[in-house]
C-alpha cells in the first residue's frame, strides 16, 4: 500500500514536466490545422488528428498529476481551484475536439466550410489552454506574474517610514524594519498569492506558524532559525533564500533580522527596548547608505562609453560594469588590480562622463592620484579605504560637485586635512573608521557641515558569499 502511495505521489510531482506536453502538442495541432488551410501545406492536415489524440491524452495525464500534486498543499486556494477546473476543461474539450473534427468531414460536404469549422473549433481549446497555463504560472511564480514585473521596491530594496537612524529608537522593530525587508525580498514567494514550502511571511500569525518544515524562528539559537539560516547559505545552495535569480538581501538587512531574532523576535516592542539597540542603529544606517547609493544614479542618461577605452581598462583587470540595467553609467573597481599606480588612474579619463562609482580600496593609490580623480566630474561615490592617501590631496577633490559618498576608512587622513572636505557641498557621507581623524576633528567638521553624516564605524555585519566574490576578466 505504501509503495502505491509513493508511486502516486511521484507521478504527481511529474506534473511540471507532463503539463508542457499538452501545451506543445495541442498548439502544434492548431498550427497544422491552420497551415493546411493553404494548399501549399495541405499535407499537414493528416497530422492534425494524431496530434489531437496525443494532445488530449497528455492533457488528461496532466490533469490527473496536477490533482495529485495539489493534495500536498501550499497553494493559494482560489488560484488552485481555477487552475484545476480549467485544466480539466482543457482535457475534456481536447477529447471532444478529437471526435468533433472527425465528424465534420461527413457533416460538411463543402470543403471551404469544413476548413473554416475545423479552425473555429480550435479557438476555445487554445483559449482554455492559454488560460490554464497562465493560472499555472500564477501559482508557481505569483499572481499577475505575466505583467507584474519586479516592483521598484523589489529592485531597489525596502522602503522604510523613518528617514534617519536618529529616530529609530521609537520605531517598532518588526513593523517598521523587519516587515519592509520581508515585503521587498520575500513576499513574491511567501504571501497570500503564493506559499512556497507552505510558508507565508506577510502576516504575524503565519510567521509564527512556520512552513512545511515547522517553525522558522528559534530565539534560543538564531543559527537554527530558518528565517536567518537560509539567508546565510551559499548562493548556489538550492535551499538558499531568496533564490539566486531574485534580488538578494544585503549584509546589513540580514544583520537586522539576526539581531531581531537574537533579542527575542518581538512583533510589538520598539527598537529602544532591544539589548543590541546600538547595533541596530548602525545596521540601519548602513541600509540607508545603500539605499542612498541607488539614488545616486542620475535620471538623465549619457552616451555609451567608448568601447575601446573600456577594453583597455579590462585588459588591466579593472572591473567596469553598468550601474544598472539598460544604463550607460558605469562603476569601476580595482579589486583585481590593486598593484596599479597613480599613473594608471589616467586610464579612467576617457569614461569620465559615464563613471559614477569608483572603488580604489586597498590599492597603492596616493594623494597624487587624486589629481586624476578630480577630472571625473560625474563621480558620486569614491572608495579610498586602506589606500596610501594621507589627506594632503583632498583639495583636488573639491571640483567633484556631485560626489555624495567618500570612504576614507584606514587612510592617513587627519584633522588638519578635513578643511578640504567642508568645501565639497554635495558630500553627504564620509567614512572615517581606523583613520587618523580624532573625535575633536569630527566635532569641528560637524559644526561646519552639520547635514553631513560622519561614520566612525567600528561595527561588524554577517559576511555573505557575495561579499568575497572576486571577478575575473576573460583572457
Amino acid at each position: 500500500m505504501h509503495t502505491i502511495q509513493s508511486l502516486t505521489q511521484l507521478f504527481g510531482r511529474f506534473h511540471p514536466l507532463i503539463v508542457h506536453l499538452p501545451i506543445g502538442i495541442l498548439f502544434l495541432a492548431f498550427i497544422f490545422e491552420f497551415a493546411s488551410y493553404f494548399s501549399k501545406f495541405k499535407k499537414l492536415r493528416q497530422a492534425v488528428q494524431p496530434a489531437l489524440f496525443f494532445g488530449a491524452l497528455s492533457a488528461i495525464a496532466a490533469a490527473i498529476s496536477g490533482f495529485i500534486l495539489s493534495q500536498e498543499g501550499g497553494y493559494e486556494d482560489r488560484l488552485l481551484s481555477l487552475h484545476r477546473n480549467t485544466g480539466i476543461a482543457t482535457a475534456i474539450f481536447a477529447t471532444i475536439l478529437y471526435f468533433l473534427r472527425k465528424s465534420a468531414v461527413t457533416y460538411f460536404q463543402d470543403k471551404g466550410k469544413r476548413k473554416a469549422v475545423r479552425i473555429f473549433l480550435f479557438i476555445p481549446l487554445i483559449a482554455l489552454l492559454s488560460l490554464t497555463g497562465h493560472l499555472g504560472g500564477s501559482i508557481t511564480h505569483g499572481e499577475d506574474y505575466l505583467f507584474d514585473f519586479a516592483t521598484d521596491e523589489q529592485q531597489s530594496g525596502p522602503t522604510f517610514k523613518m528617514l534617519s537612524p536618529e529616530g529609530i529608537d521609537s520605531a517598532i522593530y518588526y513593523a517598521d524594519i523587519i516587515e519592509p525587508i520581508l515585503r521587498s525580498r520575500c513576499y513574491s514567494c511567501h504571501s497570500s498569492s503564493k506559499q512556497k514550502g507552505q510558508l507565508r511571511l506577510d502576516q504575524v500569525q503565519y510567521i509564527l506558524k512556520g512552513g512545511k518544515h515547522g517553525a522558522i524562528i528559534n530565539t534560543a539559537l538564531v543559527d537554527s532559525s530558518e528565517l536567518f539560516s537560509r539567508l546565510m547559505l551559499p548562493l548556489e545552495d538550492e535551499h538558499h533564500m531568496p533564490p539566486h535569480a531574485k534580488p538578494q538581501l544585503s549584509s546589513a538587512e540580514i544583520a537586522l533580522i539576526q539581531t531581531w531574532i537574537e533579542d527575542g523576535a518581538s512583533f510589538e516592542n520598539p527598537v529602544g527596548t532591544f539589548k543590541q539597540v546600538s547595533k541596530v542603529r548602525t545596521y540601519f544606517s548602513s541600509v540607508l547608505a545603500q539605499s542612498a547609493r541607488r539614488s545616486m544614479i542620475p535620471l538623465g542618461e549619457v552616451v555609451e562609453a567608448d568601447k575601446n577605452a573600456v577594453l583597455v581598462l579590462k585588459a588591466k583587470n579593472i572591473l567596469v560594469i553598468p550601474v544598472g540595467a539598460e544604463s550607460n553609467y558605469l562603476s569601476a573597481s580595482f579589486v583585481n588590480a590593486r598593484s596599479l599606480s597613480d599613473k594608471d588612474l589616467e586610464l579612467l579619463l576617457p569614461i569620465k562622463n559615464q563613471l559614477l562609482w569608483l572603488d580604489l580600496g586597498r590599492t597603492g593609490i596616493t594623494d597624487e592620484g587624486l589629481r586624476s580623480i578630480s577630472q571625473l566630474t560625474n563621480l558620486t561615490e569614491l572608495n579610498l579605504e586602506y589606500t596610501k592617501v594621507k589627506g594632503t590631496g583632498l583639495e583636488f577633490l573639491v571640483p567633484l560637485s556631485k560626489l555624495e559618498s567618500l570612504n576614507l576608512v584606514g587612510t592617513g587622513v587627519n584633522d588638519s586635512t578635513l578643511i578640504h572636505l567642508s568645501k565639497l557641498k554635495g558630500l553627504k557621507r564620509i567614512f572615517f573608521f581606523q583613520s587618523d581623524v580624532t573625535s575633536k576633528g569630527i566635532r569641528e567638521l560637524k559644526n561646519v557641515v552639520p547635514q553631513m553624516q560622519l561614520d566612525t564605524g567600528g561595527y561588524q555585519m554577517p559576511k555573505l558569499v557575495t561579499d568575497t566574490l572576486i571577478f575575473k576578466s576573460k583572457s
